[in-house]
């Protein structure tokens, strides 16, 4: 009598455990897919990042380029400029220390 009894307390024992470890299983499985759609998340985010590196650096070469292309035009200008004074017979003015000073 006593044995049906400790039998009747050890299935209903199983029958619980085996409900908390299917619960378990479920949640396990949809924490894997979590973790499954955060991983394409990161690897998404780390190709913008790569993206977004890439067009700094291209920027950064971009504003390189045109200051060395304004540097060109404005060297240009001057000898323009000086060339239209030598033209009209103006004599560039110049500054104490000797640097010329454009007054245009």
């Amino acid at each position: 009598m006593i044995s049906y009894l400790v039998d009747a307390v050890l299935l209903i024992a199983l029958a619980f455990t085996s409900m908390r470890v299917t619960r378990m299983h479920r949640e396990l499985a949809r924490l894997r897919n979590y973790q499954g759609e955060f991983s394409t998340i990161v690897h998404e985010t780390a190709g913008a990042f790569d993206t977004v590196i890439t067009a700094a650096h291209d920027s950064t070469a971009n504003l390189g380029r045109l200051a060395s292309v304004l540097s060109t035009k404005i060297d240009q200008a001057h000898e323009a400029i000086a060339a239209l004074d030598a033209r009209t017979g103006l004599q560039p003015a110049a500054t104490a220390n000797g640097s010329e000073v454009n007054k245009h």
